[in-house]
């Protein structure tokens, strides 16, 4: 009888054939979003937040596009971002987590040849520098409200970005 997973059935004893590169990459995408899911980078600004947790948002739902074969992204909803609220200090831990999992999550994006796979896996690369970036200004102490306006545009892009991918 057949594997229901696809996967070429074996005798006790004897080594199963690998599973197929396709569930693999369906696999490592399912993981990517697990990944992120749990990630969300505080930059200090809450509009500078609820964008970036929009951006996260966002490429979870391309991976989970790519786990399912999709031939391009399935919509997705325009976050504009919190307004106002109090500034406080960025916070280094979650910048750094969040850049770390975005980093994963571009790898498994370079690894499907769909158009917008590349593009969607450099937005992810992208937003990653950035975080660190602001982590290590913040870390230097030269991270000032200057800043805020400088990131909110590059957050802003890369929305547009995405956006672009369809």
């Amino acid at each position: 009888m057949p594997d229901p997973r696809g996967y070429a059935a074996s005798a006790p004893g004897t080594s199963a054939s690998a599973p197929p590169a396709a569930a693999v990459r369906r696999a490592a995408a399912l993981a990517a979003v697990d990944d992120l899911q749990g990630e969300s980078a505080d930059l200090g600004w809450p509009e500078a937040s609820s964008l970036g947790d929009a951006l996260v948002d966002s490429l979870s739902h391309l991976l989970v596009d790519l786990a399912s074969g999709a031939a391009s992204p399935s919509a997705r909803p325009t976050v504009v971002g919190a307004i106002g609220g109090l500034p406080r200090s960025l916070d280094h831990a979650s910048c750094r987590a969040c850049a770390g999992s975005l980093r994963r999550a571009a790898s498994v994006f370079t690894q499907h040849s769909v158009a917008w796979a590349a593009p969607a896996g450099q937005v992810a690369l992208d937003l990653a520098d950035l975080l660190d970036h602001a982590a290590d200004l913040e870390r230097a102490g030269r991270l000032t409200l200057g800043h805020k306006g400088v990131v909110l545009r590059k957050l802003q892009s890369l929305g547009r970005r995405l956006r672009e991918l369809g």
